[in-house]
């Protein structure tokens, strides 16, 4: 495994990211916001969607796969629908636009339905529906990606490891926070895997051949996620590919463009946010019993064997959350060795 030589506040870590996208002429805005994105899911223990994706949103603003100058806007608006064309963006970039779109139609109609098409990478979805539980709504974001899973019985990539996450509002952090893909895996932890030399679980993945294989080597090199659940997460996988970049009129399926195969390409990925104001017929301190209710339920069940807890989704990254923001967030050599490319490390953390 990669060896952890340094614990970065978030503050810190968030400004050496915001210079290392300024560096490449972002607008410091826009490298504000992806910075914020990123270091959020670091925050939260979701480390493959945080810094890690750093190396890949550079080379593709070097490269033109992401535009630095894009031109976000509008092209469909009635009645809590939206559809934004997002130029190529950086994906958190327009992503937090769409977010903030959402929230507004849901505060006037109720709920919203916004989608994005030609986008990019937006990384953890639980970054935006955290925003929408924060002004005391219920999110749901959904996104297609480049194509890496097979479909249930099939040895191709026929679909991206499209993801969901679902939020609903807590006390200063969501009582419910969702956050899942559709294969088997994130393809951002089979990475972590290759790059600390560690096997995957059977399951995972299949080689190119379409055998299956715990090398996480065999998925770089053009292997293919299985769905989670057979059948069943394939056919949800399908669904959030029909939600975002059918609908929209962006690509689907085979035709959206992997982020690592090509820098110089927009990945014209989709996605959909969907933002839901409970507070028009129930009050939140109603809301919120029913919640508590609702998960003490849960909690309080009868225990497998071999379990002590019963953790709802969220519940771990809340408390990942809560140790990183006081103590730091855990940054590796190679990591750091990257940083030291654009950043005097030794001076941002006054080091010998």
């Amino acid at each position: 495994m990669q060896k952890e030589i340094a614990i970065i506040p978030g503050d810190k870590l968030k400004q050496i990211v915001i210079n290392i996208f300024t560096s490449l002429n972002v607008k410091h805005v826009d490298a504000a916001i992806t910075a914020d994105a990123l270091v959020n899911a670091n925050f939260c223990g979701v480390d493959s969607h945080g810094i890690d994706l750093l190396p890949t949103y550079v080379e593709r603003i070097k490269h033109g796969g992401i535009n630095k100058r894009a031109n976000i806007k509008i092209v469909f608006e009635n009645n809590g629908q939206m559809i934004i064309d997002a130029d190529g963006a950086l994906g958190p970039v327009v992503a937090h636009y769409a977010t903030n779109q959402s929230t507004k139609l849901a505060k006037e109609h109720g709920v919203s339905w916004v989608t994005v098409k030609n986008s990019n990478h937006i990384g953890m979805l639980g970054h935006y529906t955290r925003i929408m539980c924060d002004v005391n709504l219920i999110g749901i974001v959904l996104t297609n990606s480049g194509p890496n899973v097979a479909a249930w019985g099939g040895a191709e990539a026929v679909m991206g490891n499209n993801a969901l996450s679902v939020g609903v509002p807590g006390s200063g952090f969501p009582s419910f926070l969702l956050d899942m893909a559709t294969g088997e895996v994130a393809c951002g932890k089979i990475r972590l895997c290759a790059n600390s030399g560690q096997e995957v679980p059977e399951g995972w993945i299949l080689d190119s051949n379409g055998k299956p294989t715990t090398n996480p080597q065999d998925f770089i090199n053009e292997g293919v996620v299985l769905p989670f659940g057979k059948h069943k997460g394939f056919g949800i996988g399908m669904m959030v590919d029909l939600l975002t970049g059918v609908i929209s009129g962006g690509l689907f399926g085979k035709d959206v463009r992997r982020q690592r195969q090509n820098h110089t390409l927009i990945a014209g990925s989709s996605q959909t946010f969907i933002a839901y104001d409970f507070d028009k017929y129930m009050n939140k301190e109603e809301f919120n019993q029913r919640i508590d209710s609702w998960i003490n339920m849960v909690k309080t069940s009868k225990k497998a064997f071999g379990f002590d807890e019963i953790i709802i989704p969220g519940e771990n990254e809340r408390n990942i959350y809560i140790q990183r923001m006081n103590e730091g967030i855990p940054i590796t050599e190679e990591q750091m060795a990257y940083f030291d490319k654009f950043v005097d490390m030794k001076g941002v953390l006054n080091y010998e």
